[in-house]
């Protein structure tokens, strides 16, 4: 029966309640009801629903748009922070001995960042967070031995860059 008009009255009267509900717990003096204008003695037309195919093409254009945005926004910001970085790189890498160069090259692919102070501090925030919600997931029963693995392996390189620019910085200040 649940393609008749008295089982769609019950489910609108049903969801009108429980909003109702909740907008009186929440102090929120709307209300809805499930009844047409008619039923409620309102002399007005009722907007007619465009539903959620009416617009569609405008709001994947709209939606494309923001992406796009989002994009170049973004790869703008990335390239002002590799400029960046690449300048504290360049005057902390007159430093470095060509193993250690070679060292921090696999480090940053790795980590997928340039090594800096300031990155790394940013990277064992992103991994510290990552590793939360992994280990939430995996509460819930998701299978999140792959993203352990990854976040692991990040956390390895990580220490392992604390450990090549502390080094560098000690034999640096020394000098």
């Amino acid at each position: 029966d649940w393609d008749k008009k008295e089982k769609i009255t019950e489910w609108r009267h049903n969801w009108a309640v429980s909003v109702n509900q909740v907008l009186e717990q929440k102090n929120i003096p709307d209300r809805i009801s499930e009844k047409s204008f008619i039923e409620e003695g309102i002399d007005d037309t009722p907007m007619q629903h465009e539903g959620i195919n009416s617009k569609r093409h405008e709001r994947k254009e709209f939606n494309q748009e923001v992406k796009d945005y989002r994009k170049a926004k973004a790869s703008y910001k990335n390239n002002q922070e590799k400029v960046i970085n690449r300048g504290h790189l360049d005057s902390l890498s007159k430093h470095f001995s060509f193993n250690e160069k070679r060292v921090v090259k696999e480090l940053s692919h790795e980590l997928k960042t340039y090594i800096s102070l300031e990155n790394l501090d940013d990277k064992r925030r992103m991994l510290f967070n990552w590793k939360n919600s992994t280990l939430i997931k995996h509460a819930v029963g998701e299978d999140v031995t792959k993203q352990l693995l990854i976040i692991n392996q990040q956390e390895s390189s990580l220490k392992k860059a604390d450990e090549l620019l502390n080094k560098v910085v000690d034999r640096t200040t020394k000098k």
